[in-house]
């Protein structure tokens, strides 16, 4: 079961939640039993599977297709049972098959691959081409530059601060993109200078912090895109509207993912377009849960598996 940045926020009480609850919400496993009326599933078959517990399916939302943002959605880890346990129930229209050539502990990744798949592919329209920053080194952050690559953006730069220099930004090297510690460089130089002053095309927000979202907003070409996948944990944060405004930005709000994200994220790993093994840097058991969160919240991890 992968530790996702949800989990942290979840443990501090900044996200909404139902106690009490199991959570984890990126899973891979085996089935071990199936329902009565279950067809299409057998035991031993390697699976994954969305989140999205609880939606309706009969909303607008779900009957388009977007289950996803059901607003009646329970997911699991926060508002039913989730994956930070041996044994997990879901529904089996949820579940996807994991490629033969996907270890277990890659299938877990999939769950925010399908995330940064759903954001900055299918949603922000990524182009051949595009000059993209992304803002943070995290999981996300470094899975949406390797999104943004596979896409054919012409440049990449993963950005981050002097917590990140030693172990996330040296990641994003060793995985071939730039990078910026924007504590020691001016990343609206960088980028002026690097694009003759026009400004990236597509900046992904993924640090969910205020001034990452006030940088986008700066360094981004008029009419150019931004796309937010960070959650700030915060009730409210200050933007530079105005500057939004009159430079015509494209903001698109990013949240989860969806069937098409899922099955592309498979896919993308199967045929080793992207390569998650690199991200994992902690494994454990759930009794040591609280040191590997603790060094996954001080930047000293980048991506965290339980092993059940």
């Amino acid at each position: 079961a992968g530790i996702c940045g949800t989990d942290l926020h979840i443990w501090h009480d900044k996200m909404v939640y139902w106690p009490p609850v199991i959570m984890g919400h990126e899973f891979s496993g085996q089935v071990v039993k199936v329902g009565k009326n279950v067809s299409h599933w057998k035991e031993k078959d390697k699976v994954v599977a969305e989140p999205h517990t609880k939606a309706c399916g009969v909303c607008y939302l779900c009957r388009s297709g977007n289950i996803h943002i059901c607003p009646h959605k329970k997911a699991i880890g926060w508002g039913i049972n989730g994956a930070f346990a041996e044994y997990i129930k879901m529904p089996s229209y949820l579940l996807h098959r994991i490629p033969e050539n996907l270890s277990y502990n890659e299938a877990a990744l999939t769950e925010p691959l399908a995330i940064t798949v759903n954001c900055v592919l299918l949603t922000a329209g990524v182009k051949a081409g595009d000059v993209v920053i992304i803002e943070g080194a995290g999981t996300i952050g470094l899975m949406a530059a390797m999104i943004a690559k596979i896409a054919g953006a012409e440049k990449v730069i993963v950005t981050g601060v002097t917590q990140d220099e030693n172990l996330r930004l040296k990641k994003a090297r060793e995985l071939g993109f730039e990078t910026v510690n924007v504590e020691k460089e001016n990343l609206e130089e960088v980028v002026f200078s690097l694009t003759q002053g026009k400004g990236a095309d597509l900046v992904v927000e993924a640090a969910g912090v205020e001034n990452a979202v006030n940088t986008a907003i700066k360094i981004t070409k008029r009419l150019g895109k931004i796309a937010i996948l960070g959650i700030t944990g915060e009730k409210k944060i200050n933007v530079l509207w105005d500057e939004a405004v009159f430079k015509g930005l494209d903001v698109k709000f990013c949240f989860s993912s969806n069937f098409e994200s899922w099955e592309r994220a498979l896919s993308f790993m199967s045929q080793r377009k992207v390569e998650v093994l690199p991200l994992i840097t902690h494994t454990g058991t759930i009794t040591q849960w609280k040191k590997i969160f603790g060094e996954l919240e001080r930047g000293e991890g980048i991506k965290g598996l339980f092993i059940f």
